[in-house]
């Protein structure tokens, strides 16, 4: 019997991504970790949840215990569960270290956070990881951080469908203060939509923005690494409203006409 877990290390900025390779040379030199790469073999941000259903995909060796997929990041989680790993099943996984933060709103788009929620789906524990500068450039500070930090992390259990959004500031590590648990913030974009024109003179669009503002609540993803913290945010797979859930209730009949329960709950 061994100590050692098996982490399945995973991105969707692509497997040969500075952010991963510097999680990837992190963890293996930690003890106690073997690893494996399963990763795009091309950049997929903004994939969300995405799956292959009209193209092939095709698994291309990297190096020992390194597979690039031709696929989504979801693709590759699903790949390695499935395939590369299925006699060899990974004990957690690690998603990133992603070029831009995954905060607020950009969960729900972000390939990395899709990858993470994918071995959370396969039921096992799952993190995702990302700078909360748009253009990191420095990893130092965060390779630092994870080497004093990320046991901890890993060390508290996480319920059935959860997974836990970490955001961290990049740079020396002085540049981090610490940790906060958070929430997800607020974000607008402005000017999501922009006209352009191609050298043929034909007009096409271009989705990118200037980049987010956000609230100014406290306790959130943003404020945390605003202020040089650390942020961590768990997440539910289950999306479900509970609170509306209930509030609901009286709308439920049998039949296509409503029954009076119904429509006094309606009054």
């Amino acid at each position: 019997m061994t100590d050692t877990r098996h982490v399945l290390i995973s991105n969707d900025d692509g497997i040969d991504a500075p952010g991963l390779l510097a999680l990837e040379e992190l963890v293996r030199s930690m003890p106690g970790f073997r690893v494996t790469v399963v990763a795009p073999s091309d950049q997929q941000s903004a994939s969300s949840n995405s799956l292959t259903l009209t193209a092939p995909l095709r698994i291309i060796e990297r190096g020992p215990d390194r597979f690039a997929v031709t696929g989504t990041p979801t693709d590759t989680v699903l790949v390695a569960m499935e395939k590369i790993l299925k006699e060899d099943q990974p004990d957690l996984v690690l998603s990133g270290i992603n070029h831009g933060p995954n905060m607020g709103e950009d969960v729900l788009y972000s390939g990395t956070v899709a990858a993470a929620m994918e071995g959370t789906m396969c039921g096992i524990p799952s993190y995702a990881l990302s700078t909360s500068g748009w253009h990191p450039t420095d990893f130092s500070g965060i390779t630092e951080f994870l080497s004093h930090t990320l046991e901890n992390i890993l060390a508290f259990p996480l319920r059935k469908g959860s997974l836990l959004n970490i955001n961290l500031p990049d740079g020396p590590p002085d540049a981090i203060k610490g940790i906060r648990v958070t929430k997800l913030g607020n974000r607008v974009y402005q000017d999501v939509i922009t006209d352009k024109v191609d050298p043929h003179g034909r007009p096409y669009l271009w989705i990118g923005g200037r980049g987010p503002t956000w609230d100014e609540a406290d306790g959130t993803d943003n404020g945390a690494t605003e202020a040089g913290y650390v942020s961590i945010t768990p997440l539910l797979v289950d999306l479900t409203h509970y609170g509306l859930h209930q509030q609901m209730q009286h709308l439920n009949q049998d039949g296509l006409a409503p029954g009076p329960e119904a429509a006094a709950g309606h009054e």
